[in-house]
């Protein structure tokens, strides 16, 4: 992901404007018309930094096929069953 920010020419802690308008600025530079190949690798890289949420999902799941990262976060979203435990005497000497 860092790499992203490299390829664009951003600092890491850029904003979201701020990616957005250097995106802008580079598809105008590369259109696709004529600069296909870097174009493509342009919008790659914008679209697993555009925004906090693209981010945290390129973190998670960096390296996955689609399909794959889909099935891991939808595994994670299901709920869980959890048996609760009353606490015994020794758990509750050892939390003072």
């Amino acid at each position: 992901m860092l790499s992203d920010f490299f390829y664009l020419g951003l600092d890491p802690d850029a904003t979201d404007q701020q990616i957005r308008k250097t995106y802008l600025g580079l598809v105008k530079r590369y259109p696709p018309e004529t600069e296909p190949e870097i174009f493509s690798r342009i919008t790659a890289a914008y679209e697993r930094i555009k925004n906090q949420r693209a981010r945290v999902h390129s973190q998670l799941f960096d390296g996955m096929k689609n399909s794959d990262a889909m099935t891991a976060l939808n595994s994670m979203l299901q709920p869980q069953n959890a048996s609760p435990k009353s606490a015994g005497l020794a758990d509750l000497l050892n939390s003072l």
